[in-house]
């Protein structure tokens, strides 16, 4: 009996090859320029998201905006963030959800978080760091620390409040 594949399937499977042929053309392109190498780390395993060394997000630090239908560079909530078209998850603390909390306190701890995590990642360069032996979760987002100046900025989101120190698994905020 032949198996029948979804759309969201499909669409998945599509976007894996489109991926597999634009890292092919951009390795052969190796030496054309630097427009070339940046693509390269953007969809490699190279650069601030692969499991190698730390590395500088970027050198004046990204515009982040809040994440709308377009997700290249934004937040979508306080420990979920786009880095240059790469989903990254902050594997050091946990947020309240806004896409579906569970009371109004929730939601709007949640807004909190997304809008001071914002703020912190436009205040400059970071660094992201891998951390453990898992590279993404579940989720397909790279899980990492966003490091400053030798700090975390999950440990600054706890701080301040709209955030707590990820235990490995989800707990109520209502």
């Amino acid at each position: 009996m032949p198996i029948k594949l979804g759309r969201v399937y499909r669409a998945n499977e599509k976007a894996r090859v489109r991926t597999k042929r634009l890292r092919t053309l951009v390795m052969l392109a190796g030496g054309v320029g630097f427009g070339a190498l940046l693509g390269l780390v953007a969809i490699s395993d190279f650069g601030p998201f692969g499991s190698g060394n730390v590395a500088q997000a970027a050198e004046a630090g990204p515009d982040f905006a809040i994440c709308g239908m377009v997700r290249r560079t934004c937040v979508v909530d306080g420990d979920t963030f786009w880095l240059e078209g790469v989903k990254i998850r902050i594997a050091d603390i946990d947020t309240p959800e806004i896409s579906e909390p569970r009371c109004d306190a929730e939601y709007a701890l949640g807004i909190r978080a997304r809008d001071r995590l914002r703020d912190l990642l436009n205040e400059g360069p970071f660094a992201l760091e891998p951390v453990g032996t898992r590279d993404e979760d579940q989720y397909g987002r790279k899980l990492r620390v966003v490091i400053r100046e030798g700090n975390s900025l999950g440990d600054r989101l706890v701080a301040e409040g709209p955030a707590r120190t990820w235990t490995g698994r989800r707990e109520p905020w209502c």
